[in-house]
């Protein structure tokens, strides 16, 4: 559902209250609700328009209470957002320095020279060290996947 306009303004024509459905009357201030539905690519030529009183004679204020019902149907869920993390804090620690570690030496293995002779043992002195991290880290959650690339 799109999100509407609210607006209030005078009425021009008589309108029905969409919340109490009696006639809203000529002169009177309302609340004007529009839903712009954007609809499809060959149909996109109605919206909603939606009239609420914004105060009745005997003190109702059917905007505000339409609002209030909406309310007490759909009750407030406060929202969880993310994941329960599975590891204690000290190990997301652990992992976190075992990422940086590895990281860091994946960075170094990036920037060996190609013509540097003695490339190759150093390439694999941090090979050796980024599959020993691999091993430590499959206790604490798990080998991310992008690893498998860089170990190559």
């Amino acid at each position: 559902m799109a999100i509407p306009n609210v607006v209030i303004r005078w009425c021009r024509k008589k309108a029905k209250c969409a919340y109490c459905e009696q006639d809203i009357e000529v002169g009177q201030p309302m609340v004007v609700v529009i839903f712009w539905n954007k609809g499809e690519e060959g149909n996109r030529k109605w919206n909603v328009h939606l009239y609420f009183h914004l105060e009745r004679e005997n003190g109702q204020h059917c905007w505000v209470e339409q609002g209030k019902d909406f309310l007490k149907k759909n009750p407030f869920i406060p929202h969880a957002r993310g994941r329960k993390s599975v590891l204690s804090a000290e190990d997301r620690r652990k992992r976190f320095l075992l990422v940086r570690r590895f990281n860091a030496l994946y960075q170094r293995k990036q920037n060996i020279l190609a013509g540097y002779p003695d490339r190759l043992l150093i390439e694999q002195g941090l090979n050796e060290q980024m599959v020993g991290i691999t091993l430590d880290m499959i206790n604490l959650g798990g080998v991310p996947k992008s690893w498998a690339e860089k170990m190559m």
